[in-house]
Formats: structure tokens, sequence, C-alpha cells
């Protein structure tokens, strides 16, 4: 979705972000997160992870579509 609505071709899924971001990981033995144009995940042993959204404007964008059809769903 934030593709879509940043102007971006859409990429193809077949390589999505989890198998990325595990490539990453077993190539990277060490460092502890991983970045794309969308993303900035730090991720931890114990197998949880932090996702930053790096671009604030395309979350906006979507939080207001999901208000729109959900309008109990995100905290006011």
């Amino acid at each position: 979705m934030l593709h879509l609505f940043s102007g971006k071709p859409i990429p193809d899924n077949r390589g999505n972000i989890t198998l990325r971001l595990d490539d990453h990981i077993q190539s990277v033995q060490g460092k502890e997160s991983y970045e794309d144009e969308m993303f900035s995940i730090r991720y931890f042993k114990k197998g949880s992870a932090h996702i930053t959204f790096r671009k604030p404007e395309l979350v906006d964008r979507l939080n207001d579509i999901i208000a729109k059809h959900y309008p109990d769903m995100l905290a006011v």
C-alpha cells in the first residue's frame, strides 16, 4: 500500500519484506537492523522487532482510509 500511495511502481511481492529481512539477518551476523526505502526495522535475539515507517505522510494516508472504513479501530 505504501508504494501505491507514493506513486511508485508496486514491487514484485515474491521478494517481500519478510524474505528480505530473513536474508539480511542470515547474511549480516551481528547487525541488528534492516532498512529499505519504506521501513527501518530493529530486531532482537528474542525474536521481537521494532518497525519504524520512514514515510509518515504515507502512513497518515493509510490511517485516514482505515479510519473511514473502521472508525473505532484507531486510537484518537
